[in-house]
């Protein structure tokens, strides 16, 4: 799951992708034809089951704190945006903490346009549970990720990992946090879960937020909890037909807050 910037991508580098981040399927996934061994391949997950793309709206720059002057942060481009294999994988940068009116700590918003760009993979076993998160520079992108590409010095047709433009990230994940407790000294107990910031009722003046009540019984075992401020949801909405998706070069007509058009 992820928001970010997307560029020149073809299905078979965007499989290979997948195959190298997803830690479930990293073992037996077959990027080149989307099967894994042992396993038939109509009983495998569909690929756009497997992956989110996150990306805004025309109508969600529009209606940001920033307006189409925020939409200069997401430089996505219509010839990299449209093409078919990206259609069904399109999900809506959207927070249901993020409604003025919605009572809820703006911590959780979807308001304010992001250049930072956010992969991150749910728990299989868990509703709310973050396997990892990287908040990174890297676009979606064969320059940023890098392309397997035969070396130009190899005789024997061995390939090597090309990538044209270094970029740097903050990987987080339960176990590099007990890492980091344990160098610095502190108690790690059993388990570390991660789980998205669920938002602070206004109502609530303590400001505690209390994740022992939860019905997740991943978390009933976990000795520390940590909250991940993502801006969006979870379970992010699909697009719908009649969304636009954001490009800067794309006309849009309608006057955002400022009065300002494309």
């Amino acid at each position: 799951m992820s928001s970010i910037f997307i560029h020149l991508l073809s299905t078979k580098w965007l499989h290979e992708f997948l195959s190298s981040i997803d830690y479930s399927t990293t073992q037996n996934f077959d990027p080149f034809n989307n099967t894994s061994q042992g396993t038939k391949k109509d009983e495998q997950p569909s690929f756009a089951s497997r992956v989110k793309l996150i990306w805004p709206t025309v109508e969600t720059i529009r209606t940001s704190v920033e307006g189409y002057r925020g939409g200069a942060s997401v430089p996505g481009r219509v010839d990299n945006l449209e093409k078919d294999f990206l259609q069904p994988l399109y999900h809506r940068y959207k927070s249901q903490y993020g409604g003025s009116n919605s009572g809820q700590s703006l911590l959780k918003s979807a308001h304010h346009i992001p250049h930072i760009k956010t992969f991150v993979q749910p728990s299989p076993s868990s509703a709310n549970g973050i396997e990892w998160l990287l908040l990174t520079s890297h676009n979606l992108s064969k320059a940023a990720w890098g392309e397997m590409q035969k070396s130009a010095q190899s005789t024997t047709g061995e390939k090597s990992l090309f990538v044209a433009s270094w970029e740097l990230g903050i990987f987080i994940s339960p176990s590099t946090l007990a890492k980091k407790l344990a160098s610095s000294g502190g108690a790690v107990g059993n388990d570390i879960c991660m789980t998205p910031y669920p938002g602070i009722s206004a109502a609530d003046s303590t400001g505690v937020i209390n994740l022992d009540d939860s019905e997740d019984d991943e978390y009933e075992s976990c000795s520390t909890k940590v909250l991940v401020p993502l801006p969006y949801d979870m379970n992010p909405e699909p697009y719908e037909r009649t969304d636009v998706r954001w490009a800067v070069d794309r006309s849009c007509y309608l006057p955002d807050a400022f009065g300002m058009t494309t």
